[in-house]
């Protein structure tokens, strides 16, 4: 008999992609010193999932596992948070991606290793999954730029995936989402070019949007610019937070992350942070901006897009532990606190 096709309810969020087994030597140790590893689990479209899952948004993850123990480390952490994986397509003796990550408290550099080639992941294609009817069922997809970088028939996934969204009326996001160790500028400019017609938002870091794409504007003159070159209503643009100690609103600070939605600009505060792992932390930004979009609330999308990637990276992992706690505390504006 066939085994039925599973059952596809509403989502508030559709995503896919690649998720890594993270493997980090423990405390602050160099790889080379590392006789032990931290086993973690990280993935760009995941992270963002994980984190709107766990602010009770209904989530589904598209992916390739292999079968067997490390396929079921990824598919158990993202149930755990409340993700649905039930579209997650299970492949017989195939392999999961390695990530190395060694954290760099200053000076020195944190560094990311990858071991990922030829993995389940790197293959996802459009039979895979029902893509038209989980299109249909979901209110918002959300693709990233890594994803087109691990091969050919992931690179056409994307931009079929966002075509077939626009054409049924969702709205897409795209996170550039550089990484020089699986692309070239110039291939992240095209694929940028292929999607963006499709696009409602487009989420960059400002030292990509320069060195990536080549513009040579900052802060708002920038978001306005990339807004001009791809015609996307909604640029989402992160800055970075500040040093622990400093006074983001201090007279002549520099602004921090903002949002230009249909010429207008919003900005986010700057917070500090005292950096525990940098991993992340853009994925817990888009995470806060499509939290907000959802509810239909611009400002609250720049405002808990800068926060949750604050507090991403003052929280160990990939996956940001953002908690109905931790929206509370932002709502009430009351930060780095000792709550008792």
């Amino acid at each position: 008999m066939a085994e039925s096709a599973p059952t596809i309810p509403g989502y508030d969020f559709l995503t896919l992609g690649e998720t890594l087994l993270r493997l980090s030597p423990p405390g602050m140790q160099r790889l080379d010193q590392a006789r032990n590893f931290e086993v973690g689990i990280g993935g760009s479209e995941l992270n963002v999932a994980c984190m709107l899952a766990r602010l009770g948004r209904r989530t589904a993850w598209v992916s390739r596992l292999p079968e067997g123990p490390l396929g079921r480390i990824v598919d158990g952490e993202a149930r755990r948070h409340g993700v649905d994986t039930r579209f997650v397509r299970w492949i017989p003796e195939a392999r999961l991606g390695l990530m190395f990550f060694e954290p760099g408290p200053a000076p020195r550099n944190a560094r990311v290793i990858y071991d990922r080639k030829h993995s389940a992941a790197a293959e996802l294609g459009f039979e895979d999954a029902p893509w038209e009817a989980l299109i249909a069922a979901t209110t918002r997809v959300h693709l990233s730029g890594i994803t087109p970088a691990l091969g050919p028939s992931c690179r056409a996934l994307v931009a079929h995936v966002a075509q077939l969204a626009a054409a049924a009326g969702k709205p897409v996001s795209y996170d550039m989402n550089y990484r020089a160790t699986l692309t070239n500028a110039a291939e992240a400019r095209a694929m940028l070019a292929a999607v963006a017609p499709h696009l409602e938002l487009l989420v960059v870091a400002e030292r990509d949007a320069r060195l990536v794409l080549g513009f040579e504007e900052e802060a708002e003159p920038l978001a306005r610019a990339i807004a001009a070159r791809y015609g996307v209503p909604l640029v989402a643009l992160s800055r970075g937070p500040s040093a622990p100690g400093l006074d983001p609103g201090a007279p002549g600070s520099e602004p921090g992350d903002l949002l230009l939605a249909r010429g207008v600009i919003r900005h986010a505060p700057r917070y500090p942070v005292e950096i525990v792992d940098r991993i992340g932390a853009g994925d817990s930004f888009v995470a806060g901006l499509i939290h907000g979009l959802i509810d239909g609330d611009l400002e609250l999308a720049i405002r808990l897009a800068a926060y949750a990637a604050a507090v991403g990276l003052a929280t160990p992992g990939d996956i940001n532990y953002f908690s109905p706690e931790d929206l509370a505390a932002f709502h009430a504006n009351m930060t780095g606190a000792l709550v008792r």
